[in-house]
């Protein structure tokens, strides 16, 4: 049995050869031994390390008394492990703990110690391929505030300062216990890691580098691998579409409740609805009708205590008015029989002049509310039952009324219609005429700046005339028309209209030459304020937040108001998030490449330049652990 174990020794390596006799013995037929019989090595499986081994030897025959034999060396490497025979000698398993070659021998060796025949088979291990990989149990969704749903972003998309979760997996399957070393960049966090996998997160978007290691129950490393996680969605965003997603619901229940008549609680729940979202037309729009219908409310509910008052001092005729302005203001269900109720407590006698001023009142309440058609309607009745001083002489003013408020609103229209189209001096004709039947305050302010508007256009238009004028004079001709056009733009005259027709018949302006509108003038209207504002929340809704910005910026320089303001400065606190966000990106990025090649104390130094652009708490404890 001694002989059948060999060592040898080397200067320039240790190889270790495992020997054992084979506890089959098979019967042979006498005769010559062929080199055909020597044995037949196979491998169950594809050598990885950490991974059992498993070869196979088959022979042809056996001579008698003779047994079948193994040996295994490492080349360059280190020693395989867990070294064992199987089936009765017949298959032999080792594991590699390196990519280095392993040789290994099976051979026949007869009764006396001698090698009748050998075979030999070089096993090259490779190491497992470790993927990684995210979990997306639930894609991110957002809402959208066109439709009012939620609609799902792509599983690729991951939410900046959320724990996303990685797990990994070895190719091909490991047959037996594992476990993972998991690594990331500074800028990331790891997060309760199990044998399966993580959880990461990172405070701002950018790339998160991670890395894992795996390992055998032994120790051993099966292999390895790297993957960049594109955290691409910021916080900020998600926060704008949930406080959406919240203030529609809000909204909702700002309506169910209006619905159940609570209605000071409805208006203050739709109030809240707007602050989460102060640019939702539809909640702004609903909370002032909402707001406008709780005023009225709120005068009903005071004109019907006024009513209770009177009553009890059997003041029938003034309670009775009260009672029937706060029906028409806000009716009620027992509102009519209130009226009732107080009608027949007056005297029989005054039945026609009282009944005559029910109409009277009533009509004179949808006339205070300037619902004219209805207050006609009453007034008409009220004269056909009693003619009441007065009444005859109020259809006749609100006939008078309704005809030159309709002729005032088809001035005013057509007015607003002519100042979107730039022809100020007309609009400015139509307004005039509209104030001139219908006398209204912010129709009035509104002439009063275009008219100053027009005047400082006319003037800036003489400016340019003069001064294309003195570049003509000069055979200036180029520059001079192109004055000669924007003076048009601003304030259209015969004078500029020929001079431009003329040099036309000679010269054109360069392709691309750029016209000054009045705008750039700083003398736009609140039209021209108002298209910026609309291109400006087309460019937001596309995420084009400087170009929004500058949209915004135009439509405020021409007309100042309280909510562009606000709205600018929110997208430029945004802008400037981004930008800085970005910056320490960059400079987050640099270090961990000088990181991971070794130079620390280069890479530490732009981690603490990062913090001066924008503060990010994996990189402020990456430093604390690194006693920086």
């Amino acid at each position: 049995m001694k002989k059948l174990l060999h060592a040898k020794f080397s200067r320039k390596r240790f190889v270790f050869i495992f020997t054992l006799l084979a506890c089959l013995i098979f019967a042979a037929s006498p005769g010559i031994f062929a080199a055909d019989d020597a044995p037949r090595i196979s491998i169950e499986n594809e050598p990885h390390i950490g991974e059992q081994v498993i070869l196979s030897a088959q022979t042809a025959r056996m001579p008698n008394n003779a047994s079948l034999g193994w040996s295994v060396a490492p080349t360059t490497g280190k020693n395989p492990v867990r070294i064992s025979l199987r089936s009765g000698g017949r298959e032999f398993a080792f594991t590699p703990v390196d990519t280095e070659p392993i040789k290994v021998n099976a051979y026949i060796e007869d009764s006396n110690g001698n090698i009748i025949s050998t075979s030999e088979i070089t096993i090259v291990p490779k190491e497992f391929n470790v993927n990684i990989s995210t979990v997306i149990d639930k894609p991110l969704t957002l809402w959208d505030s066109t439709k009012r749903v939620n609609y799902s972003l792509s599983p690729d998309i991951l939410l900046a300062d959320s724990p996303v979760r990685i797990k990994a997996e070895i190719t091909p399957d490991f047959r037996g216990d594992h476990s993972f070393q998991w690594n990331a960049d500074a800028s990331t966090a790891i997060i309760s890691p199990d044998n399966e996998g993580i959880f990461i997160k990172r405070s701002q978007i950018g790339d998160s580098v991670i890395t894992v290691t795996a390992f055998n129950s032994a120790g051993i490393k099966l292999g390895s691998g790297t993957r960049i996680i594109k955290i691409t969605l910021p916080t900020y965003v998600y926060q704008n579409s949930a406080n959406e997603r919240n203030a529609w619901t809000t909204w909702q229940n700002a309506q169910e409740l209006w619905d159940s008549k609570n209605y000071a609680e409805a208006v203050q729940t739709a109030t809240n609805a707007l602050k989460l979202s102060p640019r939702d037309p539809e909640i702004s729009n609903g909370l002032k009708v909402m707001t406008a219908d709780f005023e009225r409310f709120n005068r009903a509910s005071k004109l019907r205590e006024e009513a209770a008052g009177l009553i009890s001092q059997q003041k029938f005729d003034d309670a009775l008015q009260r009672l029937r302005s706060a029906q028409v203001i806000w009716p009620l269900d027992d509102g009519a029989t209130s009226i009732r109720n107080a009608e027949q407590n007056a005297e029989k006698q005054r039945q026609l002049i009282q009944q005559a001023t029910w109409l009277k009142d009533t009509a004179s309440a949808y006339d205070n509310e300037r619902l004219y058609e209805d207050a006609l309607d009453y007034y008409a009745k009220s004269l056909e039952i009693y003619r009441l001083e007065g009444v005859a002489e109020r259809i006749e003013s609100i006939k008078t009324r309704l005809s030159r408020i309709a002729s005032a609103d088809r001035y005013a229209g057509e007015g607003n219609r002519l100042e979107r189209e730039g022809k100020l001096q007309e609009a400015f004709n139509m307004y005039n005429a509209s104030a001139q039947l219908n006398s209204d305050a912010a129709l009035t302010q509104h002439i009063k700046e275009l008219a100053s508007i027009v005047q400082r256009r006319e003037r800036q238009a003489k400016t340019l005339f003069n001064e294309a004028r003195q570049r003509q004079s000069k055979n200036q001709n180029q520059e001079a028309l192109k004055l000669y056009r924007e003076s048009l733009l601003l304030s259209p005259t015969d004078d500029a209209a020929s001079r431009v027709r003329q040099l036309e018949r000679t010269i054109r302006l360069p392709q691309g030459t750029v016209l000054r509108t009045p705008e750039d003038f700083g003398i736009g209207t609140k039209a021209d304020a108002l298209k910026f504002v609309q291109e400006g929340d087309e460019l937001y809704n596309q995420g084009k937040l400087e170009e929004a910005a500058a949209k915004y910026r135009r439509a405020q320089s021409i007309s100042s108001s309280p909510e562009i303001q606000s709205w600018l400065e929110r997208i430029e606190a945004n802008i400037r998030e981004r930008r800085s966000v970005q910056a320490a990106n960059e400079l987050i990025t640099r270090a961990n490449q000088l990181y991971n090649q070794g130079k620390t104390k280069e890479a530490i130094e732009l981690y603490k330049q990062s913090l001066t652009t924008h503060a990010n708490p994996q990189i402020e404890a990456f430093l604390k652990n690194q006693g920086k």
